[in-house]
């Protein structure tokens, strides 16, 4: 008997529900899915690290220039590359990526979707996080320019529109993954209580 529940409602509130033909093909996909979802979070590790390292060597320099030169808008810089990096440490421990591929059923790689897709969510929301801090800080330190020395030659409206379009182009991939996320789930349901059966 079909109830309310098992239907996948996407955000127009349409109500949809899965449809299993062939789970060899469903299988084999997501294998494929998540062994290359592997590859792409080691690299996105690999790369947060180096990002991680540069930005906490770029801060310890804004800190020395700052300091040594009474420059008031790089120690601010120094403080917001800080926390930036320190947000890079924590989307890098979110993309970590559990669970591994030792999967048996479509049940299984499913769970390990669903957990890596709460994770790049949660990446995402880091980097939301790091972009805001960046505007800030940025705004910060050009407002301490003009009040403590000459304004700077370059304008930092450029900076916000390119920090805002990162921004749009995140809250867009968070939404996907967030539909991506619903969807996972309904399967998930639908391939267990399938497999119960």
């Amino acid at each position: 008997m079909i109830r309310k529940d098992d239907a996948f409602w996407d955000e127009l509130g349409v109500s949809w529900r899965a449809s299993i033909p062939d789970s060899g093909l469903i299988s084999s996909r997501l294998e494929a899915r998540l062994k290359l979802q592997s590859a792409l979070l080691t690299a996105g590790t690999i790369v947060g690290y180096a990002i991680t390292f540069l930005g906490l060597a770029l801060a310890g320099w804004a800190f020395w220039i700052g300091w040594s030169s009474h420059a008031w808008n790089f120690l601010t810089r120094g403080v917001t590359v800080t926390i930036v990096s320190l947000l890079a440490i924590m989307v890098i421990l979110a993309l970590r990526a559990g669970g591994g591929m030792e999967t048996r059923s479509v049940h299984e790689m499913l769970q390990v979707s669903i957990v890596r897709t709460e994770r790049l969510i949660r990446a995402a929301d880091l980097t939301c996080c790091a972009v805001l801090i960046l505007a800030l800080g940025g705004m910060t330190g050009y407002f301490l320019r003009i009040r403590v020395a000459q304004p700077p030659a370059v304008s930092p409206v450029e900076d916000l529109l390119a920090l805002a379009l990162v921004a749009l182009a995140l809250v867009w991939y968070r939404r996907s993954q967030a539909r991506s996320l619903r969807k996972y789930r309904h399967l998930s349901q639908a391939f267990g209580t399938d497999e119960l059966q």
